[in-house]
């Protein structure tokens, strides 16, 4: 008679499946803060080209309705208004109950820091499109492990707005 020296076996065994289990789960353990990090980088990527696209909104809607809209940046409760500018046209500032308000927008609790280089923290739109003055939107986001800048300009002669700057630390 023939022995069989060398039979073949197949499949696995539960040690080796126990073993890619746990190998597995400790590649996802350190995976998990970057997958965090990239998260929050994409929500302030989000939130900064919002601005930017409330200020392309307004700047809009100057032109088309011939009247002058502003967007005010307040650095203490985190927040963007669009308004229709109704008081003190000729100041180019956001009158609190005068002007009226067109959208609102808050930024996420992460924001630390919201700066706008604009006198009285708004810019105003006229009607033939160009700014009040040229300026810069700084946004600042820091959460436990990352940190997030951002550099928005907006240039008077043209009225043109653009995220120049977006940092990621």
């Amino acid at each position: 008679m023939k022995t069989r020296i060398f039979q073949s076996k197949r499949g696995i065994t539960l040690l080796e499946m126990m073993a890619a289990v746990v190998i597995i789960g400790i590649i996802s353990a350190l995976a998990v803060p970057s997958f965090e990090k990239s998260f929050q980088r994409i929500k302030f990527r989000g939130q900064a080209k919002e601005s930017i696209s409330m200020l392309r909104m307004a700047r809009s809607n100057a032109i088309t309705e011939k009247a002058p809209y502003g967007v005010h940046f307040d650095g203490t409760a985190y927040v963007i208004t669009m308004f229709k500018d109704k008081a003190n046209l000729a100041s180019a500032t956001y009158d609190v109950g005068a002007d009226s308000v067109v959208r609102a927008d808050s930024l996420s609790s992460e924001f630390v820091y919201l700066y706008s280089s604009f006198g009285n923290s708004a810019i105003v739109f006229q009607p033939n499109g160009s700014a009040s003055e040229t300026g810069v939107i700084y946004m600042m986001s820091y959460t436990g492990n990352s940190v997030n800048f951002g550099i928005s300009t907006v240039l008077a002669s043209t009225g043109k707005s653009k995220l120049e700057y977006i940092y990621n630390y």
